[in-house]
């Protein structure tokens, strides 16, 4: 399954995948918003552990992740259409919503919720 991060600047995106993931970004990765940052994980299961102890299989393959964090949306990103091809190319949007008060972020005197 392929989850697409996606949110408004400053939100947390990158957090969270970095969360998830256990990934750990460079600096130039970090700066470079305009590509993606890929990485998979891999989702533990204790009934497959528990059907693998008890029927002792060949193979065990847990189920995975692959996590997309993608930049920021603005209204250039939306009228870029490789911005758009990458939002099309996930399973599942994982929208991250600013719910903390952050006064950087003011806009014509309302701050961002």
């Amino acid at each position: 399954m392929k989850t697409g991060i996606i949110g408004l600047p400053q939100v947390g995106k990158t957090s969270l995948f970095r969360i998830l993931t256990k990934a750990h970004l460079s600096d130039s990765a970090r700066a470079n918003r305009a590509r993606l940052t890929l990485a998979w994980q891999k989702v533990p299961d204790d009934r497959l552990d528990r059907l693998a102890a008890l029927y002792n299989p060949k193979k065990l393959t847990h189920t995975s992740v692959e996590y997309v964090d993608v930049g920021a949306i603005g209204q250039e990103a939306l009228k870029d259409s490789a911005y758009a091809a990458h939002l099309r190319n996930v399973d599942a949007l994982a929208h991250v919503v600013r719910v903390f008060d952050d006064p950087s972020c003011r806009m014509r005197g309302k701050s961002i919720r």
